[in-house]
């Protein structure tokens, strides 16, 4: 399926798991390479930028935030560009809910400011990858925003729940930061590439930016993942120290219960005569007995502190 959209003389032609006959018709219409044709068709999972005389192709594999299931989680969505000077090509496999609102607003010209003028596609490049960047933005800030949710269980009591909250968070991170981390070197790529040829000088200045703006998203995905390490760090010392209190109560009360165990076998023994036994306040004085005991030893742990 092939989404086309125009404005002042760019078009952009977006496809979604595109056809055989599809990509061969824009081969042909625009001299592209047979190897960018194969490239549109599959889903290489690797992020690369190629540059070539009248256009450049660009793969970047997109982390994306969803619902399944229940649950939360990182998939992988790769989009393919194919920059030219009036045309700009994309192609992906699934739904991405950035690209989708870039077409509702793209005609409007609503993505660009008042008094903004499309020269050419790269333009277009760049808005598109600046919105594809909000959504990770957002999708980061939203576990952010979990991680606050968590912090406040964890000191509310929910240590032993959190734990799998927080793992499935480390997970999503994790996720994303293996995804994400080929961006940098295609940044890299693309600033260092002298676009004047297609794009003007200017246009050096775009790409920069959008180093810049994944240098921001690198930044929070550190600093969110330090967060969630100071979490997970203070969540297990919290429920190391209760499973403690707890396993320090449980032997307190076997250590109590012990001698009174004790006392009461020894009165149970079938000899002849055991003392005590066959009176009529005989039972009577052995609990009390185990009683005041249980109740020294109560005292005596806490004079020492032991509860």
């Amino acid at each position: 399926m092939i989404y086309t959209h125009s404005y002042s003389g760019i078009v952009w032609l977006d496809m979604e798991s595109p056809s055989d006959d599809e990509v061969s018709g824009l081969v042909k219409r625009y001299g592209l390479h047979p190897l960018v044709g194969e490239e549109l068709k599959r889903s290489s999972a690797l992020a690369k930028v190629d540059f070539f005389k009248d256009y450049t192709l660009v793969v970047l594999t997109v982390p994306v935030r969803i619902k399944k299931n229940g649950q939360n989680q990182i998939v992988d969505r790769e989009i393919d560009f194919v920059i030219g000077k009036n045309f700009l090509i994309t192609s992906r496999t699934e739904t991405i809910e950035q690209l989708e609102y870039f077409g509702k607003i793209f005609e409007t010209n609503s993505v660009l400011n008042k008094n903004e003028k499309i020269e050419h596609a790269g333009f277009l490049f760049y808005y598109m990858v600046k919105k594809i960047y909000a959504g990770m933005v957002e999708d980061l800030e939203n576990i952010k925003d979990a991680l606050t949710n968590a912090e406040t269980r964890i000191y509310g009591g929910d240590e032993r729940k959190m734990v799998e909250v927080l793992s499935n968070l480390s997970r999503e991170l994790i996720d994303i930061k293996q995804t994400a981390r080929m961006h940098h070197d295609i940044w890299e790529e693309m600033v260092a590439h002298d676009h004047a040829n297609i794009f003007g000088d200017s246009f050096g200045s775009y790409i920069h930016d959008i180093r810049d703006e994944f240098s921001i998203i690198h930044e929070l995905i550190v600093n969110v993942r330090e967060l969630l390490a100071d979490l997970r760090e203070t969540n297990d010392s919290l429920l190391n120290s209760k499973q403690n209190e707890i396993m320090k109560v449980l032997t307190m009360v076997s250590f109590i219960f012990s001698p009174l165990i004790f006392i009461a076998a020894l009165f149970t023994i079938p000899a002849t005569s055991v003392p005590l036994i066959g009176t009529s306040w005989g039972w009577g004085l052995i609990l009390a007995i185990m009683v005041i005991l249980a109740g020294f030893i109560w005292w005596y742990f806490k004079k020492h502190r032991w509860l």
